[in-house]
Parts: structure tokens; C-alpha cells; sequence
């Protein structure tokens, strides 16, 4: 019995040791432009792929490990395709207020003004 207890503890030990040296996770991400792309617009942001047709943007990546909150995150999308009316990334909306901020903080780096969006 004592055998099993122990062997019992060392398996769970390596189950759980296993998960903090899994691969960071998979990044899926939602914004809308303020002003809707004439054209498809394509933009990697910190190794993100975005891809945006007319005023939707969808961001995936299968290997994703950030240190950034959401509004930071959202400002470096802001500066590459243009001002956000909204912005979802890993399953948390930006409320209005961060939202104002992400673009705020985007213009302020010089991102892409609401009319010379790439």
C-alpha cells in the first residue's frame, strides 16, 4: 500500500510539472475599425496575424505568450490598422473607457490616423 501511495504522488507530480512547460496558448482576437478598410488589410502586430475586411478584424496566432494587458495589445492593433470601435482578445471585451485609451495612446505612437488607415 505504501508502494502505491508514493508512486501515486510522483505521478501527480509529473502531471502537474507537465503543465507549466506546456506551449504557451493559442491568441484569438476580434476588433472593429472606426472607419470601415476600402481594401483587405493584413498586419502582423507582436506576432499576431490581423486580418481585416471593411470595418472587422480577426487576430489568431497558435503560439501566443504575452506579457501586455488588453489595452496595450489593442493600441499596438490601433496603430497598425487604424482606430477601434472594439476590441475582444482572449474572450474580454475592452470597456468603452480602455477603449478611448487603446486609441488615444495609439495616436499619441503615431498610428495610422481615422483617414489614412492602411
Amino acid at each position: 500500500m505504501q508502494n502505491f501511495r508514493m508512486l501515486a504522488i510522483a505521478a501527480a507530480a509529473v502531471f502537474v510539472s507537465g503543465a507549466a512547460f506546456a506551449s504557451p496558448s493559442v491568441f484569438s482576437g476580434q476588433a472593429t475599425l472606426a472607419k470601415a478598410a476600402s481594401a483587405p488589410v493584413d498586419a502582423t502586430v507582436s506576432g499576431v496575424a490581423w486580418h481585416c475586411e471593411a470595418d472587422k478584424c480577426v487576430g489568431s496566432a497558435e503560439r501566443y505568450s504575452s506579457l501586455d494587458n488588453p489595452v496595450k495589445e489593442c493600441r499596438k492593433v490601433a496603430e497598425a490598422v487604424g482606430p477601434l470601435t472594439a476590441y475582444t482578445s482572449r474572450g474580454r471585451e475592452l470597456s468603452k473607457g480602455a477603449l478611448a485609451a487603446c486609441n488615444a495612446n495609439a495616436q499619441a505612437k503615431g498610428g495610422p490616423s481615422e483617414t489614412a488607415q492602411k
